[in-house]
């Protein structure tokens, strides 16, 4: 398996696991978007030739606080693929990239049990914050 940052040329692949993780944006926006990326650490795991699982973080530098955080957004891995250690080599991965940025906070939400005991297994910690969610209407 090879872990790496992604770039244009993974394109097709990033896009290709959007739409299994269910994610709405196309391939030009994900294009553009990663051609004038500054602010998200994206990285892509490959078997062989295969693109395998992505994960995203997005860092936040805020007038605030001292140090920058990086919130992961996205880990997903291919059902096939699970199991392996995948999920927790892209999050090593993200983790060493932002700590390379001087990052050393992390903030991650779990969306449902099985990945709230992943992550905990992997050394994040239960907060008391309650993460609240809006989307106001675009009309």
């Amino acid at each position: 398996m090879n872990i790496k940052i992604a770039d244009e040329n993974d394109i097709e692949n990033l896009y290709e696991l959007n739409k299994l993780f269910e994610n709405e944006n196309s391939k030009k926006e994900m294009e553009i978007f990663l051609k004038n990326n500054n602010h998200e650490i994206i990285c892509i795991a490959y078997s062989d030739s295969i693109a395998i699982g992505y994960c995203t973080g997005l860092i936040i530098k805020s007038i605030c606080y001292k140090s920058s955080r990086l919130d992961i957004e996205t880990l997903f891995v291919k059902k096939e693929y699970r199991k392996n250690g995948i999920g927790k080599a892209l999050i090593e991965f993200i983790e060493n990239e932002a700590k390379s940025k001087n990052i050393f906070h992390f903030h991650i939400s779990a969306n449902n049990e099985k990945s709230k005991l992943f992550y905990e297994k992997i050394g994040y910690k239960n907060t008391e914050e309650v993460l609240l969610d809006k989307t106001i209407n675009c009309e």
